[in-house]
């Protein structure tokens, strides 16, 4: 039987990164992993073994360090807008260009109140993303074209009260008690795109971060679906350039340790931490088009 390919794309992933800035007596530093994917005529390369086309991952990986040395792989955004313009604009047969970029966090020491000027902690388990997928041009002259999907990942937050769960939907395997006052820990993924481009790419990263951790601690939780729903409107809201927000929040129990069998009481102090089985809970909240906003107000 004859036999087709359908679709194909490769790249270099986890190309890691670690750049000092020494322009001044306080140094910054940033730490990255890069991942490049490259789609667009390769299929000679998987049906007729002809590596004419083939751009070898090691030159990716070679090219991500050239260009962090030239700029300032902080600026997410930038550096992988200008890394995948690189492979469209430079190679013909190349008709996409995906950059993923995932970011260490490191925070300055303080030593005796004092901001150290070259020592750094990094023990949080908090990354930034930004995802930018871009399309070469169709015709001579023209700027490529995509779209750049910014975020962080491995959030982690926790509150001891405000919050519960109750009223829910029950049958006859439905266990769980109802509450007004329990444990809410998270660790929360958000990716968000923008409708135009922000004068300040860290600027509004750090805005963003600051409203969903305030949404998280500033009510009572009936669920973790309303305060997610909380956390990307009030995104949207303060954030103009921000078309929509995907946030997933899985529900890290903390159960109620049962000390009975010791004669002991639990007023709601000792608990057990555990990730699994976990709840997953995931939206998008997006601005309302005309469209559907005509269509709501008809029912």
């Amino acid at each position: 039987m004859p036999h087709q390919l359908w679709t194909q794309s490769y790249g270099k992933s986890r190309v890691r990164i670690a750049k000092v800035d020494r322009d001044a007596d306080v140094h910054q530093y940033t730490e990255l992993s890069v991942d490049v994917e490259l789609d667009g005529d390769f299929d000679a390369a998987y049906t007729q073994g002809d590596n004419s086309l083939v751009l070898p991952t090691d030159t990716m990986k070679n090219t991500v360090y050239a260009f962090a040395r030239e700029l300032d792989p902080c600026e997410l955004e930038t550096f992988a807008w200008t890394l995948g313009s690189h492979f469209v604009e430079n190679f013909d047969h190349v008709s996409h260009a995906a950059i993923k970029i995932t970011q260490t966090p490191w925070q300055r020491l303080v030593i005796d109140g004092e901001p150290h000027p070259h020592a750094f902690s990094g023990s949080s388990t908090e990354r930034q993303t930004c995802h930018a997928v871009i399309t070469a041009p169709t015709k001579d002259g023209e700027d490529p074209e995509g779209a750049i999907e910014c975020g962080l990942e491995g959030l982690t937050l926790l509150k001891t009260t405000d919050s519960g769960f109750s009223k829910f939907l029950k049958d006859e395997y439905t266990t769980l008690p109802e509450t007004d006052d329990r444990i809410f820990a998270t660790t929360l993924t958000a990716k968000w795109v923008y409708n135009d481009t922000p004068d300040d790419w860290r600027g509004i990263r750090d805005r963003i971060r600051a409203i969903l951790i305030r949404e998280f601690a500033a009510r009572f939780s009936p669920s973790v679906q309303a305060t997610l729903f909380e956390m990307a409107a009030a995104v949207l809201d303060a954030e103009p350039a921000v078309e929509e927000i995907n946030l997933a929040m899985p529900n890290l129990h903390r159960h109620l340790i049962n000390l009975s069998p010791f004669d002991l009481d639990n007023p709601n102090v000792l608990f057990l931490p555990t990730d699994e089985p976990h709840g997953n809970i995931t939206a998008s909240v997006c601005r309302e088009r005309p469209e559907e906003a005509h269509a709501h107000d008809h029912g």
